[in-house]
């Protein structure tokens, strides 16, 4: 089943959105920082043979407008909420990766009505970031070097390193679909560097504890296992993080995947599909 592209046309910001037009309960899905609606591409049409699957170009994503302002998570969440009402969305299962897991925890704590059930995918586990003297990072150097914008070949070695052992000519093109190729073949992103800061600044300062007690739908925490050796603390600090948001939430339970890329959405799409939909029906 291949989606249809569709924009919004009831907000100030114009949205675009992927819908799988299943007859079933809604699902709603949310992409990570940088990427695009297409990320979600392989489990959306699994979910799809049950659901009527939306996935979402944020703001400033994708094709989706860009405004050099706005990219607080109530903000972003607020666009959302919006598209929610326009397509005639209620009751839906939302799930957000990474970036967009803080998306969906926002609109989830502030607009329950909308959400029946919520799974942060390998995002919105933990408190703000800081560094060891207590401040804010260097967000700068936290976005991908130019480097990788050298070609395409480049760009798909930088965002699809962690499941090359599944690489498709489809998940090429599903990676792709966040670029735009210019016409010497440098690669540029959609995201402006700007808007990336701004984002990444919001990630900082989201202390995702503070939210989870006023969930009043049940939460899965859906989280990714590094099998690099450099990552063995990571996995451990992740471990932590949802065993301390296990205790905030008052329906809340958890889905490990062992030896899995950040983007469990592409590395393992069918075993995140079969989790979901466990999630929904359990």
């Amino acid at each position: 089943m291949n989606p249809i592209a569709k924009v919004t046309a009831n907000s100030e910001i114009s949205l675009r959105y992927l819908e799988w037009e299943g007859d079933g309960s809604p699902v709603l899905l949310l992409h990570g920082l940088t990427v695009c609606a297409e990320y979600w591409s392989l489990t959306a049409r699994l979910l799809a043979q049950e659901h009527r699957v939306i996935s979402v170009d944020l703001r400033g994503h994708g094709q989706s407008d860009k405004p050099d302002w706005g990219y607080d998570y109530q903000t972003v969440a607020g666009d959302v909420e919006k598209l929610c009402r326009e397509i005639g969305i209620e009751g839906a299962l939302l799930a957000g990766h990474s970036w967009g897991a803080g998306v969906a925890l926002s609109l989830a704590a502030s607009s329950p009505g909308t959400i029946s059930h919520l799974a942060l995918v390998d995002g919105g586990f933990g408190g703000r970031r800081r560094t060891l003297d207590g401040s804010p990072p260097d967000y700068t150097q936290m976005m991908a070097p130019p480097e990788v914008y050298q070609n395409r070949q480049t760009y798909l070695q930088a965002s699809g390193g962690g499941f090359r052992d599944v690489m498709t000519p489809e998940i090429e093109e599903i990676l792709m679909a966040s670029v735009t190729v210019n016409p010497d073949g440098s690669i540029s992103e959609r995201l402006s560097r700007e808007n990336n800061v701004r984002i990444l600044q919001a990630m900082g300062d989201l202390n995702a504890r503070e939210l989870y007690p006023k969930l009043e739908m049940p939460v899965l925490f859906a989280a990714a296992l590094s099998p690099s050796l450099d990552r063995v603390e990571a996995n451990d600090r992740k471990r932590e993080a949802v065993r301390a948001a296990q205790e905030l939430v008052r329906d809340g339970r958890e889905e490990w995947f062992p030896d899995t890329a950040h983007d469990i959405q592409l590395h393992r799409p069918s075993e995140l599909a079969k989790v979901l939909e466990s999630f929904l029906h359990g």
